[in-house]
């Protein structure tokens, strides 16, 4: 990484700190922890960011991309009145060359208290960082994770869903607390795959006889066809719209948490992503299963680096009885196999059916760490102890029971404000 991508920060010669940066001393050298915290300051960031998404070797780090992370913000903080959600990207830097970018951002809860959360919380879907492997290292990352402590002026870090093979887990392992249950994502590993008729003969009998009675029964509907739209193709943002209409009928039904669906920002937002040019076939597609023309089960993934993210998925209600989604997802991992996607990942929602159409998961940890007593008690008895009882009591209720508290808790909250007083914190099972 040359110096040009740091143009805009350093000027030739130039020795001291900028302001917002604190020093790290490491192996006899003063490196530079930066925080960013505009859109301007962000998107200077473009060069040194997609280079470090190259020099990255993890997976899982779609939800840190620039991509992902700028038209975030765009979408949710460009026009944002108040001051209740901010970025906050750490940069190290040694000299020119930037070793890590860790995407957070700070949320205030309560009138007390304010946390470091991933950028983008809660619709990443892993938490990790992106990191040059030759010069960064877990001692190094839990020296930056000090400064962060020190003088980020937050009263903790709260992180779901870190993978746990990621160098992030090894930074913050023994730190804070964490929750009982083990988190994990559900991965269709493609690697040893050849070919699609393969990989559907080696599926055990009950299985393709149950995959092809679906398709049956479908097709004796009407004509059943499927499209994948690139991002900016055409048709794909009346798509996105569709996809996620249908995915607000299914969550009214069910009585599900999914408020962010419903914020008008988050389909601007999913129309814009994937609007850069990307290499090796990377990028943002709408998957469309269509009964006559009309879709009735849609996907919104991404594809970074070989890997695929079943992000959203929606069917049409009126034909839920004929399992529409399985269909979709069938002739999704057909297109992964034939477009060279070495993993399928359906991400960390625990739904059961997956694990016929996975053979792989990837363990997570969340962790949750205070830097304050606000924090300890924010992070100790909300965070690890009465937010996940309160999410587990509200899942196991019927539809109807969920409907009507959850009824309840909007009002509440279009009353105090999402994040604006100690009402909400008590109240919101995902803040």
């Amino acid at each position: 990484m040359d110096a040009s991508m740091r143009s805009q920060y350093r000027i030739p010669g130039e020795t001291a700190l900028r302001p917002s940066a604190v020093p790290v001393e490491w192996n006899g050298r003063v490196l530079e922890l930066e925080s960013c915290e505009t859109l301007e300051e962000l998107h200077a960031l473009k060069k040194a960011w997609q280079a470090m998404e190259t020099l990255c070797p993890e997976p899982f780090a779609y939800f840190q991309s620039f991509d992902w992370c700028l038209n975030w913000c765009r979408a949710f903080l460009e026009d944002e009145a108040d001051d209740r959600v901010c970025p906050r990207v750490y940069v190290l830097w040694d000299g020119a060359e930037c070793l890590m970018i860790w995407p957070l951002m700070t949320r205030r809860v309560s009138p007390a208290i304010t946390v470091l959360v991933p950028l983008t919380a809660p619709m990443n879907q892993y938490a990790t960082l992106l990191h040059d492997p030759a010069r960064f290292y877990p001692a190094l990352g839990q020296l930056v994770f000090e400064e962060i402590r020190k003088h980020g002026g937050c009263d903790a870090i709260c992180l779901d869903h870190v993978p746990q093979s990621a160098l992030l887990a090894s930074i913050l392992k023994g730190q804070g607390c964490s929750l009982d249950e083990m988190q994990q994502s559900a991965i269709l590993d493609l690697a040893g795959i050849a070919d699609w008729e393969s990989h559907h003969r080696a599926l055990p009998k009950k299985q393709r006889l149950q995959r092809n009675s679906r398709r049956n029964r479908l097709e004796k509907l009407g004509p059943l066809d499927y499209h994948v739209y690139p991002a900016g193709s055409r048709g794909y943002a009346e798509h996105i719209d569709h996809c996620i209409a249908m995915k607000q009928d299914w969550l009214k039904g069910t009585g599900r948490l999914g408020r962010d669906l419903f914020d008008p920002r988050f389909a601007a937002f999913l129309r814009d992503l994937g609007g850069m040019p990307c290499k090796n076939g990377d990028g943002v597609f709408l998957h469309a299963l269509t009964l006559d023309g009309v879709p009735i089960a849609m996907e919104l993934g991404m594809r970074f680096r070989q890997d695929y993210y079943c992000f959203l998925g929606a069917i049409d209600l009126a034909y839920q009885k004929f399992s529409p989604g399985k269909v979709q997802m069938e002739n999704a991992q057909r297109w992964a196999i034939e477009t060279g996607i070495r993993r399928f990942d359906f991400l960390n929602d625990p739904s059961t059916y997956k694990s016929s159409w996975t053979n792989t998961a990837e363990p997570l940890i969340a962790c949750y760490v205070p830097f304050t007593s606000l924090g300890q008690l924010y992070c100790r008895h909300w965070m690890a102890g009465l937010r996940p009882r309160l999410r587990a009591l509200y899942d196991g209720i019927g539809p109807a029971w969920r409907n009507r508290v959850r009824g309840v808790v909007d009002a509440l909250h279009r009353f105090v404000g999402r994040n604006g007083g100690s009402m909400s914190l008590v109240l919101c099972c995902i803040p």
